[in-house]
């Protein structure tokens, strides 16, 4: 990881010259879908703000924002923690943001959706974990802060609790779709200064769709996003591709296509915004509207009568699966109401799948978010032929995930069940 040193001298966190003698350090998450470091760092090195931290981590590089590590048991005082009922973390912790990536949607409070196929969400997790042990590993040194020791390293909902910090969920309501715990990252920040290897759950290869087709299509949007991060407009439409401008709320733009996955519209030659409903508002041309007369669209709800629980809205049914199988608990319905997926009915366990085509790999637990079990480094795989069920669970990537009977002790081997019944 590369740690690059941008003091934010505008901040008013910086010009008041306060200082803290360091008791600990407080792990934050953005609380938007914003991936890169440098934007927040940017746009709080202002009079105005009234955020300001030590670090912003990212995916491959970390923005070092206030003096922390130039005296040991010194720092700037950040404005990170807010207070609680016994003060303020400000007072006494170091402050980490965590980035968050672009293929995650809140929808209320600290709970999101996944908008991708999962794997940047996870890739972009795993990434800022493994960045954030080492970064913390480094001040423990300096500092020389025990991990281990009560109250030395604490998230924000933990500062929370604790009555130091104001009422936040970050960073578990992230990490516990990936099976991340504050006490595993406490003891791999340990191991990190011991100098043993971690395995935060693996590597993921992230999909790319930057070379999917894009279909001609005529209109406007207006950004309704209202993030202070702004929204991204890539060069493609894929959520890795190179940020060429940010748009904020109230901005128009010209629409001239759309990504075959419904993602994206396409602005210019090289310039892609986000279609998701809660981010942009788009008006079809009126040539537009008349040639899409009496097409319908698959909606992606929790229950057909909850418009409210909408989380998407496609013109072909298979974008609408793909964004329904990495959110459990939502079904596709077409225009007229009825269900189209999953449409599956729940058996009675334990029952027998078969393995007909091809190998699944096992995860060790129900949703792709989940690691896959290895041997030797290598994921395991089932194997061919029947194979007994015992418990079933929604969970991301699939209709269904499924408990398999030799996992059952510690209920951690899952497959998929997705047309794999006998």
């Amino acid at each position: 990881m590369m740690i690059k040193r941008r003091y934010q001298q505008r901040n008013g966190a910086y010009t008041c010259g306060r200082k803290i003698n360091v008791k600990g350090i407080m792990l934050h998450s953005y609380g938007c879908p914003q991936p890169d470091p440098n934007v927040l760092a940017e746009k709080w090195d202002n009079p105005n703000a009234s955020a300001c931290v030590h670090v912003h981590i990212g995916m491959e590089n970390a923005i070092l924002t206030l003096p922390c590590d130039i005296e040991a048991g010194k720092a700037a005082r950040a404005w990170h923690a807010g207070k609680g009922k016994k003060g303020s973390g400000n007072d006494t912790y170091l402050a980490a943001e965590m980035t968050e990536p672009a293929t995650i949607k809140y929808i209320g409070g600290s709970n999101w959706i996944e908008l991708g196929d999962g794997s940047n969400t996870k890739a972009h997790v795993l990434s800022t974990y493994k960045n954030a042990v080492e970064l913390f590993a480094q001040w423990c040194r300096f500092h020389r802060l025990d991990p281990l020791a009560d109250g030395v390293i604490l998230s924000h909902r933990e500062a929370c609790s604790r009555g130091i910090a104001s009422n936040h969920g970050d960073v578990e309501h992230i990490w516990n779709q990936f099976g991340l715990t504050m006490a595993q990252f406490r003891q791999d920040v340990k191991n990190t200064m011991n100098g043993i290897c971690i395995d935060s759950g693996g590597s993921v290869m992230v999909t790319d769709t930057s070379n999917q087709e894009v279909k001609s299509l005529d209109g406007f949007v207006t950004v309704i996003y209202s993030g202070k991060d702004g929204l991204n407009i890539r060069s493609a439409p894929d959520y890795n591709a190179k940020i060429v401008a940010v748009a904020d709320e109230g901005d128009e733009h010209t629409v001239i296509g759309i990504s075959k996955d419904e993602k994206w519209y396409k602005l210019d030659a090289n310039m892609y915004i986000s279609a998701v409903p809660d981010y942009v508002r788009f008006r079809a041309t009126s040539a537009q509207k008349a040639s899409t007369t009496g097409t319908g669209y698959y909606r992606v709800r929790q229950t057909w009568d909850n418009p409210g629980s909408q989380i998407g809205a496609f013109k072909a049914k298979e974008n609408a699966i793909e964004l329904c199988k990495q959110n459990s608990g939502y079904k596709v319905y077409d225009q007229s109401g009825k269900e189209v997926y999953p449409c599956i009915t729940k058996k009675t366990v334990p029952f027998t799948v078969q393995i007909k085509n091809g190998e699944l790999r096992i995860r060790r637990g129900p949703g792709t978010s989940f690691d896959y079990h290895k041997k030797n480094g290598q994921p395991v795989y089932t194997g061919k032929g029947k194979f007994t069920i015992v418990k079933i669970a929604e969970g991301v990537g699939a209709k269904m995930w499924g408990l398999l009977k030799s996992y059952a002790g510690k209920e951690d081997g899952w497959i998929p069940l997705d047309d794999n019944f006998v």
